[in-house]
This record gives structure tokens, C-alpha cells and sequence, in this order.
């Protein structure tokens, strides 16, 4: 039944496609067109033999996350294996994110999940293993992997519950897609028993924890800028509340609490998740009152209120100098951004209840005293009470970064599973 299913996507495939593109040519988005022919020779495998490097260790990631994630990973894999490594992504933007990294030899844009294409990609490759990322399970590219008789992996993965239910609609594609893994490094138990049900046999799943936590660090960059913005603002030994990633409803409730906090001689620090609002932000902070300024103006208001961090890459630096953090989309419903983030710096962490995105951190964090429910009511209360009691906020601050640090060390028991699998492979 496996094989039909795998038949009838590749039927209907060119249909599909045809599709896709037609709907770009009828949208006010037909403009993103114009990187289109330079991919379709990529999205296709039409390279030619002599544009693929041959014989390296094959990644094939989403996107800039996933691409982030496994930078150790990678480095190691090169000790184990000794060979290139070669990246393929989903997006052009995970694509350039590899292409930064000094030990990936070639980046590229994943043909698309159709055998013809995949096939010949990894004719013209012939890697000598292929990782997969967290969910990136094609069955096209799995099968034909297979075929070529190139060992496939799952690494750090992961799969919902809601996608898992998905898949059992379809579940003899999906359990012969991973019937063909070797192994899967998984994050959680969950997501272990969520693939077992759909077919992947259960002595090929090791439960190994979330790499991305071991990117951590306690040392961002950029600190000296966030320094700088301070004594540029005049904020030196005052309390400053960052907020991260935050979505319009979040900063409404922020926007709705900052006039008592400033009454109390208490900062604010914002970075918005979407940086192309930044003309409704304007707008909006222009209207509130605040006296406020932006991270990339060259002079500074010095009594500013309030600070919106419109430049990319600062925002762990700005956690690191905060007296209190908040985590966007969680208040609202995005599943939560990188709780782990403010909390591994030692800082204590307020989110809203949608965290669904990372619910083991979330309930962690709240069990061991390090993060806080917040909403739209009880958001101002909460962050007077702890910025006025700094024992208790000290305390729940050490909290949060012993919580962060107990989510480290997913990317050693990938290596020893991976090493595991190659001494019984020779």
C-alpha cells in the first residue's frame, strides 16, 4: 500500500506544482517570482555532475533554525567522518545561513519531493550518509535515498501531535518512509511514541533530547552595543524589563502597563518578532506618549522611556542586561518563542500560556520556580511585584538558568547513538 501512495504523489505531483506557480502568477505576491528561475534548476536536481560535491556527509535541514542548530553537530560529524559536509535546505534564507558556516563545504536548495528529481540529485551526489533534520521527512527523497543504498537518519526530531494525526490518514507512506531510516535521534519521549505508532520500528528510536538548547549561551554578542545604548539613554543601575520577540497584541499590553512603570523609574526594552512592522510601531509609539527611542538612531532622547530594538542580532545582548524578561508569542497564540534564551542568562522569565512550541522548557521553567504566567491583566501587577521584592527575584533568577542548564546535552548522545550505529555498521 506503501508503494501506491508514494506512486500517486509522484502522479500528481506535476499537477500540484502547476498549481503552486499559477497561484503566484494570480497574487499581489507574483513579484517573488523573480527568484524563481534561478532555483528551478535546484528545486529540480538539474545540476549538472561536476556543481555537486560527491562522497560528503549530507544534511538536509528546513530552514535558518535547524541550519543554527546543528553547527556542533556538524563540527563533529567532520571528526567522525572525516568527509565534506554538504547542506541542503527548504528556503533560500536557510540556504545562505549554511553557506556562513566555514565547515560546510556547499549549500543548496533541496529538489523538490518528487522521485524523478531526488533520484537524480543523489545520483550526481552519491553522499555517503544522509541526516535529516528534526521533520523534514519527504517520502520521495527517503525512498530514493534508500534505493541508492545511502544510510538515512532522523536527527533531533520531532513531530506534533496534530501532524502525527495527520499522517495516520496516510500512515503506509509515512511507515515506509521511516521503515527506511536507520536510526532517529528524537526529542522527546512523545515525539518517540508518535513515530512508533506510525511505523518507525521502535529498537531504531533513541529519545536524545533537543539540540537547539545546547546552543545556549550565557556569553551573547553584541553586549558592548547594548552597553553603549544604555549609557547613551542614561539607564546605568536603573531596572530595565526586556521584552522579546513580541507580537501587536503583546505590545498593547506593554503600551497599557508602561505608564506605571514608568512612574516607578522602570525601563523598557522591546524587540519586535516582525521587523517590517516597524512603520506601524512608529506610528504607535508616537501616539502613546512615551517618550521613546529606537536602537539604530544615531542621537538618543536621553530621558527616553522606553526603547525599541529595530536592528537584528541584539536581543540575547539586551536580555543579558535585563532585571526582568518577557517572551513573546505566548501572550498570543504562536506556540512561544525561545524561552530558554533570557533563562540560561539568569534571568527570570514571564510568558503567556500559549507555549505550545515548547511546552518542556514552559512547564520546567514554571515547577522550578523560574518563569511566571503572565496575560493582558495581570501582566503590570506581576512585573511591579517582582521588580519590588529582589531577593525573591534574585532567587527565581538562579531558578531559571539551573532549569535552562538542565536541557543541555542532547548533541552528545547524538554522537554516541551515531557512533553506536557505525560500529555495528562495519
Amino acid at each position: 500500500m506503501g508503494i501506491i501512495l508514494l506512486f500517486l504523489t509522484n502522479l500528481i505531483f506535476p499537477l500540484a506544482a502547476l498549481g503552486v506557480v499559477l497561484g503566484f502568477l494570480f497574487s499581489g505576491r507574483r513579484g517573488l517570482l523573480a527568484h524563481l528561475t534561478q532555483e528551478l534548476r535546484e528545486r529540480f536536481g538539474l545540476e549538472k555532475e561536476n556543481e555537486i560535491i560527491q562522497d560528503a556527509v549530507w544534511f538536509h535541514c528546513a530552514s535558518v533554525g535547524e541550519v543554527l542548530s546543528i553547527k556542533e553537530i556538524i563540527s563533529r560529524f567532520k571528526e567522525i567522518y572525516g568527509r565534506d559536509v554538504l547542506i541542503t535546505t527548504s528556503t533560500q534564507a536557510g540556504k545562505e545561513t549554511a553557506l556562513q558556516n566555514p565547515q560546510v563545504k556547499q549549500a543548496l536548495l533541496v529538489p523538490l519531493d518528487f522521485y524523478p528529481s531526488c533520484r537524480r540529485f543523489i545520483r550526481l551526489a552519491r553522499p555517503h550518509r544522509l541526516f535529516v533534520v528534526e521533520r523534514e521527512i519527504w517520502p520521495n527523497l527517503l525512498e530514493a535515498a534508500y534505493q541508492a543504498k545511502v544510510p538515512t537518519a532522523l536527527l533531533n526530531g520531532r513531530i506534533s501531535a496534530r501532524s502525527a494525526r495527520a499522517y495516520m490518514l496516510i500512515k503506509p507512506l509515512f511507515s515506509r518512509a521511516f521503515k527506511h531510516l536507520a536510526f532517529a535521534a528524537l526529542q522527546t519521549q512523545e515525539d518517540a511514541s508518535r513515530y512508533i505508532r506510525l511505523g518507525l520500528p521502535k529498537e531504531h528510536c533513541f529519545v536524545c533530547g533537543n539540540v537547539k538548547y545546547d546552543t545556549l549561551t550565557d556569553t551573547p554578542i553584541n553586549t558592548d552595543q547594548a552597553d553603549e545604548l544604555f549609557k547613551k539613554l542614561g539607564w546605568g543601575g536603573k531596572q530595565v524589563i526586556v521584552l522579546g520577540s513580541t507580537h501587536p497584541q503583546e505590545e498593547t499590553m506593554l503600551l497599557r502597563a508602561a505608564p506605571e512603570l514608568v512612574k516607578k523609574d522602570i525601563k523598557i526594552v522591546f524587540a519586535p518578532r516582525h521587523l517590517e512592522r516597524m512603520p506601524e510601531i512608529r506610528a504607535t509609539l508616537r501616539q502613546s506618549g512615551l517618550i521613546h527611542a529606537f536602537a539604530s538612531d544615531e542621537k538618543l532622547v536621553k530621558n527616553a522611556e522606553i526603547l525599541c530594538v529595530d536592528k537584528m542580532g541584539l536581543l540575547s545582548a539586551f536580555y543579558s542586561r535585563a532585571t526582568l524578561a518577557f517572551v513573546g508569542g505566548s501572550v498570543v497564540p504562536r506556540g512561544a518563542h525561545n524561552l530558554l534564551e533570557p533563562a540560561i542568562l539568569a534571568k527570570t522569565v514571564l510568558f503567556g500560556k500559549y507555549f505550545y512550541n515548547t511546552p518542556y522548557p514552559a512547564h520546567s521553567l514554571l515547577e522550578n520556580g523560574g518563569g511566571v504566567l503572565v496575560d493582558e491583566y495581570n501582566f503590570k501587577a506581576i512585573v511591579l511585584r517582582l521588580l519590588a521584592d529582589k531577593e525573591q527575584l534574585n532567587n527565581m533568577s538562579q531558578k531559571a538558568r539551573n532549569t535552562a542548564l538542565s536541557f543541555k546535552g542532547a548533541t552528545q548522545k547524538i554522537i554516541e547513538v551515531v557512533e553506536n550505529y557505525e560500529r555495528k555498521s562495519y
